[in-house]
């Protein structure tokens, strides 16, 4: 199995029922205070405090933000797929890539292209100077760019 799997798997297999109860009750609301969720979940306020600690000591917790609906401040979501030139790392262009700011999600997939990049941008303008500065990154042989005309759905939730 590869390596680069293997701390993904290991992860999942640590968690245990109350970690996830803890992660879908932040997930839900994470200004709700550990008080509450240790009432939802039916453990002790400091069952929860030392869990959410270990959490994002061990990076699964990464940070707490508001979510933000960017179609409503008139922002256009551009997903770009980026192709790498021959004997540079995916790694040192998608981390490149991951410094501007308006790139919201560097993803090293599989398939025809290296990388695929998710950007907001403020207007179609800004969303023609990302494509050209991608262009511009040192390694990066081609980009397939798409601009997003509707939203479906969008949320960083995910089911455990």
């Amino acid at each position: 199995m590869s390596s680069s799997i293997l701390p993904l798997i290991r992860g999942v297999i640590e968690l245990d029922d109350i970690d996830r109860m803890i992660l879908r009750e932040l997930q839900q609301d994470s200004r709700q205070s550990f008080t509450k969720i240790a009432q939802q979940i039916g453990v002790s306020t400091a069952t929860v405090s030392e869990r959410v600690k270990r959490l994002m000591n061990r990076g699964i917790i990464c940070g707490y933000t508001a979510i933000l609906n960017t179609a409503e401040m008139g922002m256009v979501t551009l997903i770009a797929k980026i192709k790498i030139k021959q004997g540079y790392s995916v790694d040192d262009v998608g981390g490149t890539i991951a410094e501007m700011a308006e790139c919201c999600c560097v993803h090293h997939v599989t398939g025809e292209f290296d990388l695929l990049v998710i950007s907001k941008c403020a207007g179609y303008d800004k969303c023609g100077n990302v494509i050209e500065a991608i262009k511009k990154v040192e390694g990066v042989e081609g980009v397939e760019a798409e601009l997003v005309l509707k939203t479906l759905k969008e949320e960083l939730k995910v089911e455990m």
